[in-house]
């Protein structure tokens, strides 16, 4: 952007056609979760099994606190604070969007990602990470990645993404430990191996069997999230599309398209096999740019 001249106001407060996919494409996911939990209640307090899913509901309240944010993401994410010298160099950019978006940016906590990559991202209510690569940019650049992360911020994507965590987690602890299983079921059928291969397939298929039955018995959503996955991803790409018209929308089109082709250089093109991009959260970069010129 040119200093000193004043950057359109993003309309606020209207949430994004992809952050209303991603809230109800997690309901199987959330129902899984509510379903493992009642089944958990149903053999520790029959009477009330109903206490255990509802309690965990309410308790995901607490996702909305900045303090419970705060101490999460960091973990998960293995985010750290800025430095007093990163800080001074990270601040003047995230001001200037902010000022170009017509946003307090107080609201909002800056975090380094301890990693090498160049990267960014949003996440919670009040997150913007980079990583220590991303600030090595000059600041037309750095303003750019930022420019992006609010967008995700203002279109409502990240809003609601640690409680719908917080509702999956019964269920993604289930899917792992069902992981587990699976895989032990191969090691388990060559036990069998002196009785022959056709007795070592048989076992195997039988308790590979045997694994989804139990699972569609306990916890019958959790197969439909496979089925979801391009769905869900196809949400997240069309959430990076809206972030990025945000900020070129603030100014930061030209210079975004420039860190993507830049990207594309680093890691040597762009190109992914047809299931890969079917799956991935993130458009290519040659579609993004395609996108932004337009």
């Amino acid at each position: 952007m040119i200093e000193g001249e004043p950057g359109p106001v993003v309309p606020r407060g209207r949430t994004d056609l992809s952050a209303v996919l991603a809230l109800v494409l997690s309901v199987p996911v959330v129902a899984s979760g509510l379903l493992v939990l009642a089944l958990a209640g149903k053999l520790a307090w029959p009477a009330y099994f109903w206490v255990v899913p509802a309690g965990w509901v309410l308790a995901g309240a607490i996702t909305f606190l900045p303090a419970f944010e705060h101490f999460l993401l960091p973990l998960l994410f293995g985010l750290r604070a800025p430095t007093a010298r990163e800080l001074t160099w990270l601040t003047p950019s995230w001001e200037a969007v902010c000022v170009a978006a017509g946003v307090d940016s107080g609201r909002y906590r800056l975090w380094v990602e301890r990693s090498h990559e160049l990267n960014a991202f949003a996440a919670g209510g009040r997150t913007v990470a980079v990583t220590r690569a991303a600030l090595d940019l000059p600041p037309p650049s750095l303003e750019a990645i930022l420019a992006h992360e609010l967008g995700h911020h203002l279109a409502g994507h990240t809003r609601a993404s640690l409680l719908i965590w917080w509702l999956e987690l019964p269920a993604r602890l289930l899917a792992r430990l069902v992981r587990l299983l699976a895989l032990a079921v191969p090691s388990i059928g060559r036990a069998f191996a002196p009785f022959g291969r056709a007795v070592v397939v048989l076992v195997t298929v039988l308790l590979g069997l045997g694994v989804l039955t139990a699972l569609a018995f306990l916890d019958p959503w959790l197969l439909l999230t496979p089925l979801l996955g391009p769905v869900l991803a196809w949400s997240k790409r069309l959430g990076e599309y809206r972030a990025d018209r945000m900020a070129a929308r603030l100014g930061y089109g030209p210079e975004l398209i420039a860190l993507l082709k830049q990207w594309i250089v680093l890691h040597r093109g762009d190109e992914r096999r047809l299931w890969a991009r079917l799956l991935a959260g993130h458009p290519a970069h040659i579609d993004r740019i395609t996108r932004l010129k337009r």
